[in-house]
This record gives C-alpha cells, sequence and structure tokens, in this order.
C-alpha cells in the first residue's frame, strides 16, 4: 500500500506541475484586448472616438422631487413577529 500511496502522490504532484505550468503558458499567449488605435488602408493610424448624446441631469430638478426621471421607491421590507420566549429546543447528547 506504501507504494501505491507514493506514486499516486507523485502522479498528483506531477499532474499539478504540469496543469499549473499550461495554464500559465495558455493565459501568456492568450489574445490582447482590441486597442482604440485603428489602421488605415494607406498604413496611418487614426483613433476612432464613438460620441453619445446625453442630455444633462438637472439635479435641482432632481431634489426637489419634480424630475422627469422615473424613479421607483421600494416598499420597506415585511416586520417579522417574534415569538418572544419559544425556541426549539434538542435534546442534545
Amino acid at each position: 500500500m506504501d507504494k501505491f500511496q507514493r506514486k499516486l502522490r507523485i502522479l498528483i504532484a506531477t499532474g499539478s506541475t504540469i496543469g499549473f505550468l499550461g495554464g500559465w503558458a495558455l493565459l501568456a499567449h492568450a489574445g490582447k484586448p482590441v486597442s482604440t488605435v485603428a489602421t488605415g488602408s494607406t498604413g496611418t493610424t487614426a483613433t476612432t472616438v464613438q460620441s453619445v448624446n446625453l442630455k444633462p441631469l438637472d439635479f435641482n430638478a432632481l431634489e426637489s422631487g419634480t424630475s422627469s426621471i422615473n424613479v421607483q421607491s421600494f416598499a420597506p421590507p415585511p416586520s417579522f413577529q417574534s415569538f418572544g420566549g419559544m425556541r426549539l429546543r434538542t435534546g442534545g447528547s
């Protein structure tokens, strides 16, 4: 049994080491995130920026509550009744 345990431990240690190094190599060679610089057909680089039209917030309207933004208010959670001195007890050992 001692030889079997020793072989099993060696197999687990070898598998763990190979798995760690293999995962490390996969992460090292993984694709890099896409950059924001695009290359044109002429070989020059151009930066692409997308603009978004957003309406500015009216902070005074938010504080007074007359905002056009629909904000949902949440009801408080229901309160639970306490049963006072009633407890569940087990006999124990």
